[in-house]
């Protein structure tokens, strides 16, 4: 006879293996489902994909392809490290987007059907003088594409794979992706740049010479004049220069610079990057006269003389004043602590605080906020129309000045300027300076508002 004691421990006991026995049947389901369904999943997936691949090959398995097109050169690409260069009909850079294209193409193509039985022959497929080769180089073997006609749908096309009896149907990206002109696959780039990191640039043009400089993020015009440059216009020079591309290739050598005026060209720009010592340079010489709006030029560094557009020689031609600095109040917005305008009589006095601008003076509308568009845009937006030539001495005071502005900085620093009517011309001084020049009268007007405009 069982003890009544000992029952409710055997019951927990028998009832603790149940639970252990369900806990291992349950976490070996949850493995299965695991390993078949999800793992085994992906599995299943890529043996699916890799069936239905053309190639079987991943992209940066490919390491070169060769196109051959009857009646053309054949075109030779091969990869060099984490680059592509352009081996046949001529050496030299490739074009990376085109050649990135071509591989994604090529390691991603599916066969969407196949023919077993090829039926009235390759020539039903346009085979027998397919329009295309693709000879594809991979792990020291290569595979050979033909591709035929298109099919009926209009978006696919018949290929076969060298030494193999089947015709597949594919995508007809895979032809209209490699069927490219030379140039197509040529990198066009006329040079090489990374415009953040460019320190110092300079155009020779005749006999005169300009260079800017970087300081502290900000472009400087140290030749012909030492001055602030307009920021817009270099980095607007330096974009157009950055994207520049051969339109075409002129000449891949380049022994007689003369007939392209290039021996000594008139037109010269060149650049140097943070922390280099050599020099990336383009240079420009004649008007390309099989083509409009195009230049002749060449890279020194490299033997092809190609032409590029127009819009290149524009801006290495703009006149001085339109890479110097027009600014007339050049201060950010962000760095002020206050400002404090006399205008005639009026005394406006604001301070800079979370983003706003709250006035001090006058009194009556102390702790008012003054809209900024109001207030600080009609200043902040003021340019220079001409530049004085001759020098003016700094802090010397305009004649009868109707506007003063002084503006405190935050590290304790302050600037002022000046601007007054002189006959029908209006002119703004920079005190620190003594820079000097014209302004518009709509820019004159604009300052001259009153307290209870900008609240």
């Amino acid at each position: 006879m069982f003890s009544r004691e000992r029952l409710p421990g055997s019951f927990r006991t028998m009832t603790m293996k149940k639970i252990g026995v369900l806990f291992v049947a349950f976490l070996a389901l949850v493995l299965w489902v695991y390993f078949y369904e999800i793992e085994g999943e992906k599995t299943r997936q890529a043996a699916k994909e890799r069936e239905e691949s053309l190639l079987r090959l991943e992209q940066d398995q490919i390491s070169s392809v060769r196109m051959d097109r009857p009646g053309q050169d054949s075109i030779l690409l091969e990869r060099i490290g984490e680059s592509w260069a352009l081996k046949a009909p001529l050496e030299g850079p490739a074009d990376k987007t085109s050649v990135d294209s071509l591989v994604r193409d090529l390691g991603t193509a599916r066969i969407d059907r196949t023919f077993e039985e090829v039926g009235a022959g390759p020539e039903e497929y346009g085979l027998a003088e397919p329009r295309l080769k693709l000879t594809v180089g991979a792990d020291d073997e290569s595979r050979v594409l033909s591709v035929g006609s298109g099919d009926f749908t209009g978006s696919k096309v018949y290929v076969q794979v060298q030494g193999e009896s089947q015709v597949h149907v594919v995508s007809d990206r895979l032809f209209t992706t490699a069927d490219k002109k030379l140039l197509d696959w040529r990198d066009k780039k006329v040079i090489s740049m990374e415009r953040d990191k460019v320190a110092v640039v300079e155009i020779f043009r005749a006999s005169e010479k300009l260079r800017f400089q970087k300081e502290n993020g900000k472009w400087m015009l140290e030749s012909p004049l030492q001055e602030a440059a307009d920021q817009s216009a270099v980095t607007g020079l330096l974009s157009s220069l950055e994207f520049a591309e051969a339109k075409q290739f002129v000449a891949e050598e380049s022994d007689e610079l003369g007939r392209y005026g290039l021996e000594k060209p008139q037109l010269r720009v060149r650049f140097q990057q943070e922390g280099q010592d050599q020099w990336e340079t383009l240079e420009l010489g004649n008007e390309f006269e099989e083509a409009e709006d195009q230049y002749l030029a060449r890279n020194p560094s490299r033997s092809p003389v190609f032409s590029i557009g127009k819009e290149v020689r524009d801006k290495l031609v703009q006149e001085l004043w339109e890479f110097r600095d027009k600014d007339v109040v050049d201060v950010d917005q962000d760095e002020i602590a206050s400002v404090t305008v006399n205008i005639g009589d009026q005394e406006i006095h604001a301070r800079r605080e979370d983003y706003k601008w709250i006035l001090e003076k006058p009194e009556e509308q102390k702790d008012k906020e003054a809209l900024a568009y109001k207030f600080w845009y009609p200043m902040d937006d003021i340019k220079f129309e001409s530049i004085d030539a001759g020098s003016v001495e700094a802090g010397t005071d305009l004649p009868a000045p109707q506007v003063r502005v002084r503006i405190e900085l935050k590290d304790g620093s302050v600037r002022n300027f000046q601007f007054a009517q002189q006959g029908k011309r209006h002119v703004a001084r920079k005190m620190e300076s003594g820079r000097t020049g014209a302004i518009s009268k709509e820019a004159f007007e604009k300052i001259q508002f009153k307290v209870d405009e900008i609240v």
